[in-house]
């Protein structure tokens, strides 16, 4: 995960964010693109016959402070100690993303991102997210696979690799009602051709399956939960699986997604 993309805004929720993508970078030896979005066609004020107005002085607003945003951005990575660029694009931030992701090992940010359903399950490059207000700084830590017996989980798996090298310990969780498909031996036979040992927990559960993958992380100590995302339609109610969703909106660890 040398590859490090991560969408730069002025938000409150970007510096957990780009201090969890330079904690991973340091990790890893790895490099940070941050990219600001300035997504030029939602500016578009439609007229009542038809047809869009696009505002010049409000593009040119956006385009000015989003290049001031680069500006500040490159002056305050000049003082980490991580390689780095800053990129501006003119589409939305998940446009941007999908089209930079061809070039990325994993994409940092975070589950206050009002885009995260729509990138963890639109691009194809697993996505590190953090809850609230929360970097990821250590990554020598307790992993654990929510593991179900799907491609998704598969792809999760596979995907976090070069997390599972830096972890303490690695846990595969299977909750026993929801498990199907591959069995999670064969998850742990793959685990250990790559040299990692992992501990296959299998737990009833307590409440909802993502109350159970949360409480059962916490009770392992576990810093990062792996898991894959699924879903289809692009209405948020019907986007992702119901634990895939309850856990976006409420985990308090950080999760490693992919699709």
């Amino acid at each position: 995960m040398r590859s490090i993309l991560c969408p730069a805004d002025s938000t409150p929720g970007f510096d957990p964010r780009l201090e969890t993508a330079l904690a991973l970078a340091r990790a890893m030896r790895g490099h940070v693109t941050l990219q600001v979005a300035t997504p030029v066609a939602e500016m578009a004020v439609w007229e009542p016959f038809g047809g869009a107005v696009l505002s010049a002085n409000a593009i040119n607003a956006a385009r000015d402070a989003d290049r001031q945003l680069a500006n500040d951005l490159s002056e305050k990575m000049k003082r980490e100690d991580v390689p780095f660029d800053v990129s501006t694009v003119d589409v939305s931030r998940i446009e941007g993303l999908a089209a930079s992701a061809r070039f990325a090992d994993v994409i940092v940010t975070g589950l206050d991102d009002p885009t995260i359903e729509e990138v963890s399950l639109g691009v194809r490059c697993p996505v590190l997210a953090t809850p609230e207000n929360v970097a990821m700084t250590a990554f020598d830590v307790p992993v654990m696979i929510a593991w179900d017996g799907g491609h998704e989980a598969a792809n999760a798996m596979r995907a976090s690799l070069p997390l599972l090298r830096l972890a303490s310990q690695v846990h595969v969780l299977t909750v026993k009602e929801k498990t199907a498909g591959f069995p999670a031996s064969d998850a742990l036979c793959y685990l250990s051709r790559h040299d990692i040992h992992a501990e296959l927990h299998e737990v009833a559960p307590e409440g909802s399956i993502s109350s159970t993958i949360e409480a059962t992380a916490k009770r392992l100590g576990a810093g990062l939960i792996v898991m894959g995302v699924y879903g289809h339609s692009r209405l948020r109610e019907l986007l992702l699986g119901g634990v895939s969703r309850d856990l976006l909106d409420n985990a308090t660890v950080p999760l490693l997604l992919a699709h």
